[in-house]
């Protein structure tokens, strides 16, 4: 893409995690300044703290970079306040890229959530699903965009699936409560040629205990580098997202897009109306798991063209949505 639909050179990013694909692809489409600014801590009871550290540096990137806009991620819900209250000292527009947790409790339930979304020039929501949720809360429809998760441009073109004796599927995870890790790791069972690749923070699935006892084919590789990541998530013969509850996106579902790689999803509405012409969709039951991925594999050839095909199509389709921001 030689220019960006919208000129966000003088915009600022903000997140408060330590990665996430969607802020990163946006990134290298519309050129903004991106940070990611994760807790310093790592205990949760030290969280609060971290919140106040995260606060800190929020204010000073926005008050010494001056930015024409700046963008949120929310949750954490009040992160939107900081920038209201900044926004007494400096001029700026307001984007809060909401995602679905944020519309439900707890995050909603944030004292004042509403009344600073209200606040932001854009309300930007993932799917028509968010964007009901957001009405019904209250939400000002004309601050209301629905906007996707973009697929990771400049990744086509360079996949190298080995053919091993033992192709691998990529299961990106984080091990929250939407996510059927039990079943997945029955449907694995019953797929001994297949390894599996579950990525992720290996420690909160050694918690839950998911790592004891899993099938000699299923690996927990924990966080792996960027780089790393991607020459995976390249070399994948499917990638599998699950997910159990309605609303939720997957930013997986568009990295495999972005890769051209053959897609595997759970079931939902969401998830078939916006991946369905790629994706093969799966109950969250271990065997519909296992026969979808095996009909996956063999159908890897067609499901690559699949991916492609929804990629830039998608692509051509989230630069003309973004550029009714310029009108809000």
């Amino acid at each position: 893409m030689d220019k960006p639909p919208v000129d966000c050179s003088g915009d600022l990013y903000i997140a408060w995690i330590n990665f996430q694909r969607r802020a990163l692809s946006m990134q290298q489409v519309l050129g903004f300044e991106l940070h990611f600014v994760p807790s310093p801590f790592e205990t949760k009871w030290l969280k609060p703290l971290g919140y106040v550290w995260q606060a800190l540096r929020t204010s000073w990137l926005v008050l010494t970079r001056r930015p024409k806009r700046v963008w949120v991620q929310s949750p954490p819900t009040f992160l939107p306040h900081i920038l209201v209250v900044l926004r007494l000292f400096r001029r700026f527009g307001i984007v809060a890229d909401t995602h679905h947790e944020a519309l439900i409790p707890p995050w909603a339930k944030v004292p004042g959530a509403l009344g600073v979304l209200n606040r932001c020039n854009t309300v930007m929501v993932h799917n028509s699903e968010s964007l009901e949720e957001a009405a019904r809360l209250g939400v000002d429809r004309k601050r209301l965009l629905v906007v996707e998760d973009p697929p990771p441009p400049n990744m086509q073109g360079d996949a190298n699936v080995a053919e091993a004796a033992r192709p691998y599927v990529l299961v990106p995870c984080s091990f929250k409560s939407d996510e059927p890790i039990e079943v997945l790791l029955e449907a694995a069972r019953a797929l001994p040629d297949v390894e599996f690749r579950v990525t992720g923070n290996r420690a909160r699935a050694e918690a839950q205990g998911y790592t004891e006892g899993a099938p000699e084919n299923v690996n927990f590789t924990g966080f792996i580098p960027l780089e790393d990541y991607d020459a995976t998530l390249k070399g994948a013969a499917v990638v599998l997202g699950l997910t159990s509850e309605e609303g939720i996106q997957l930013s997986v579902a568009n990295e495999a897009l972005g890769a051209g790689r053959p897609l595997v999803l759970s079931d939902t509405r969401v998830l078939r109306a916006m991946f369905g012409s790629a994706a093969l969709l799966t109950p969250n039951t271990s065997p519909g798991i296992s026969a979808t991925l095996r009909e996956a594999l063999d159908r890897r050839t067609e499901l690559e063209e699949r991916s492609r095909a929804l990629s830039d199509r998608r692509l051509a389709e989230w630069v003309d949505v973004v550029r009714v921001m310029e009108t809000q």
